[in-house]
C-alpha cells in the first residue's frame, strides 16, 4: 500500500511550488491580451498599465489586441490559456455583460478566470456628426424621439461598452434608433466625422482628441461632475437628462493561476495606480484610476460577482428582450 501524503503536507508543498514559481516570474515576456483594436479605447490604458507593471515587475509584457464578439474571443483565448502567469487578460465591464448578452459562451466567467484586481475608470461622453441639428440636449432629446429608427446609432461593435451605453440611453428615453456597428471605436468615429453616422456613446478614452478638435459634435458626458480633460462639455444631468454611465477595468488571468503569482501582480498594479506619472498619462484620455483597495482579487472577485448577477437581471427585465 503507497502510504498517503497528509493532507497538510501536500498544502504546503503546493504553496512552496506556487512560490518558488513566483520568485522566478516573470522570466520571459508577458502577453496581455486586449478585447480591442489598437488605439482604442481599452487599448489605450491596457498599454500605459502594462509599461508600468512591467518594469515593477521587472520584466516585459506585450499587448494582444483580439477584438471580435464583444470581447469575448479575448476572454476565452485567456480562459483556456496556461494557468503560468504569461497570458494575462484587460477587460472592462464586458466581462460582467456578456453572460447577459450571448447564451453560450466558450468559457465561465467566475470559473475559468481568476481577477487579479481593478485598475481603471473611464465615463462616457455622447457625441454627435458637427452638422447634426440639436444645440444641446434640451433640444436633442425631442429631436430623437420625433425621427427614431432614422437616427444612425454608431457602436463599436455588439456587446462593446459603446453599444452598451448606447442601449441603456435608448430605454432611458424610451426610444429605438438603427444601430450600426464597426470593428471598434476608431472606424466609428471616422464615419460619424464623415457624417455617415448620426449619434453615438463612446467612451472619452477615444472620443476626446475628436472632441477638442470640433470633428465631432459633444452633447454631455455622462457623469456625475465636469472632466477636468473637457471643462467645457457639460453633464447630461445639468441638463435635465439624468443619465449616468462609466465603466471600470481590471486584470485577470487563467482560473488555476499560482495564487503567488497573482499576488505579484496584484501589488505591482497597486503600485502602479498610485504613482502619479501613470495617473498622469492616463487622465489624458479621461481615464482615472480606481482606490488601490479595490485592486485587489478579493475585491475583484466580489464585484465582478455583483456586476454579473446586476446586468443579468438588467437585461432580464429589459425593453429589449
Amino acid at each position: 500500500m503507497k502510504p498517503i501524503l497528509p493532507l497538510a503536507l501536500m498544502s504546503f508543498a503546493m504553496a512552496f511550488t506556487s512560490s518558488q514559481a513566483a520568485d522566478i516570474y516573470p522570466s520571459r515576456p508577458i502577453t496581455l491580451v486586449v478585447p480591442g483594436p489598437a488605439g482604442g479605447a481599452i487599448d489605450n490604458p491596457a498599454r500605459i498599465l502594462a509599461e508600468a507593471m512591467a518594469e515593477k515587475l521587472h520584466g516585459s509584457m506585450v499587448v494582444l489586441n483580439a477584438s471580435g464578439a464583444g470581447g469575448t474571443l479575448a476572454t476565452g483565448r485567456v480562459a483556456h490559456s496556461s494557468p503560468d502567469g504569461y497570458t494575462l487578460l484587460f477587460h472592462h465591464i464586458g466581462v460582467a455583460t456578456a453572460p447577459a448578452l450571448y447564451k453560450k459562451l466558450p468559457y465561465d466567467t467566475l470559473k475559468d478566470l481568476a481577477p487579479i484586481g481593478l485598475s481603471t475608470e473611464v465615463p462616457l461622453i455622447v457625441i454627435a456628426r458637427k452638422n447634426l441639428p440639436p444645440h444641446n440636449v434640451k433640444e436633442l432629446m425631442p429631436y430623437l424621439k420625433k425621427l427614431g429608427p432614422k437616427i444612425l446609432l454608431a457602436t463599436a461593435g455588439p456587446g462593446n461598452v459603446s453599444d452598451l451605453c448606447g442601449t441603456l440611453l435608448m430605454w432611458k428615453l424610451g426610444d429605438k434608433f438603427t444601430t450600426v456597428p464597426y470593428r471598434g471605436s476608431p472606424p466609428a468615429l471616422l464615419d460619424m466625422m464623415s457624417g455617415r453616422v448620426d449619434l453615438m456613446c463612446d467612451q472619452t478614452s477615444t472620443a476626446a482628441s475628436q472632441v477638442k478638435a470640433g470633428a465631432v459634435k459633444a452633447y454631455g458626458v455622462a457623469s456625475k461632475s465636469r472632466l477636468p480633460l473637457l471643462p467645457k462639455v457639460p453633464t447630461l444631468a445639468e441638463q435635465g437628462l439624468d443619465f449616468q454611465f462609466s465603466i471600470w477595468q481590471g486584470f485577470y488571468a487563467p482560473e488555476g493561476t499560482p495564487s503567488a503569482i497573482i499576488s505579484k501582480l496584484s501589488k505591482a498594479l497597486q503600485a502602479v495606480i498610485q504613482e502619479d506619472s501613470v495617473k498622469k498619462r492616463l487622465e489624458a484620455y479621461g481615464i482615472t484610476t480606481v482606490d488601490p483597495s479595490r485592486a485587489t482579487p478579493q475585491a475583484h472577485t466580489a464585484f465582478l460577482k455583483e456586476e454579473l448577477k446586476k446586468w443579468a437581471d438588467l437585461y432580464k427585465n429589459s425593453p429589449k428582450h
